[in-house]
């Protein structure tokens, strides 16, 4: 049985001719999250700082690792360019990743949205990932498939971020 794996992540034009540069470190003040969505709780071993960064493929976009330090120096990566946030919205920025896997009928379509906004010194990161796990002709297998159902799937993980610029 042959298994494929697609990827693709939506890089999507600027909404805004100054967008807001997230650059730097940010001190956690609350982080929760639930899987399945619905009854967030309080998330123990996360970082105590978030610490964005730009990076570059084919435009730039944000990524941020969780981080023991504000300097960066004792981190965890969030995801790398799965978890880039591409697109510039209204404070902050947004990032959207389609996946889809499977063959034989056998499908696993995913869809994950990120955004960060700043207001003031004050950064909000949420997220949620969806997921659908079912039958489905190899044909709607595809990433595409997966952008189409979107936030439609069920939600399998949420989390939301609340930290303050240093």
């Amino acid at each position: 049985m042959m298994s494929r794996a697609l990827l693709v992540v939506a890089a999507l034009s600027a909404c805004s001719d100054d967008p807001i540069d997230l650059t730097g470190a940010y001190e956690v003040q609350s982080h929760v999250g639930s899987s399945p969505c619905g009854n967030d709780t309080p998330v123990m071993n996360g970082g105590k700082f978030l610490v964005f960064h730009k990076e570059t493929f084919i435009a730039e976009y944000f990524v941020y690792d969780e981080c023991m330090d504000a300097e960066g120096t004792m981190c965890s990566s969030t995801g790398g360019l799965l978890s880039g946030l591409f697109e510039p919205i209204d404070n902050g920025w947004k990032g959207v990743a389609s996946t889809s896997s499977g063959s034989g009928g056998r499908c696993i379509l995913g869809y994950l949205e990120t955004t960060a906004k700043l207001n003031g010194s004050r950064l909000v990161v949420e997220s949620n990932r969806y997921s659908d796990d079912t039958d489905r002709p190899d044909a709607e297998c595809t990433t595409e498939k997966a952008e189409e159902l979107g936030d439609d799937m069920p939600c399998e993980e949420h989390e939301h971020i609340e930290a303050e610029k240093r």
